[in-house]
């Protein structure tokens, strides 16, 4: 029985971490423009994301909605009054997608850690 208990504790644990969580350092890449850096952090508090998006100067914005499905990893964000929505696909420790708004552009990243 303790053995079981065990068993089970630890796939909860497995299933409870989420790979989105912890901070990355990411590359915007606009399909025309200045490329940019920025450090997406995200955290789970009680099943749900949040976390934020700080560009080169240190400004930072709040993720709007961020969502995880598979390894899918969707959110928004809003860059004074432009709205951004940024779609990836996760892979280990790599973050891979584009983003659509005023502009449009790849969006890539590397976790730390």
């Amino acid at each position: 029985m303790r053995y079981l208990l065990a068993l089970l504790f630890v796939f909860a644990l497995a299933a409870a971490e989420n790979p989105m969580v912890g901070t990355w350092d990411c590359v915007a890449t606009p399909d025309q423009g200045d490329v940019s850096n920025w450090t997406l952090t995200v955290k789970e508090v009680d099943g749900k994301l949040s976390g934020t998006l700080t560009n080169a100067d240190g400004a930072v914005f709040p993720l709007v909605d961020p969502k995880l499905d598979g390894n899918r990893f969707v959110f928004t964000v809003m860059i004074g009054d432009e709205t951004y929505t940024a779609e990836n696909k996760i892979d280990g420790k790599k973050l891979d997608g584009r983003y659509k708004g005023p502009q449009t552009g790849a969006f890539r990243g590397t976790k730390r850690g």
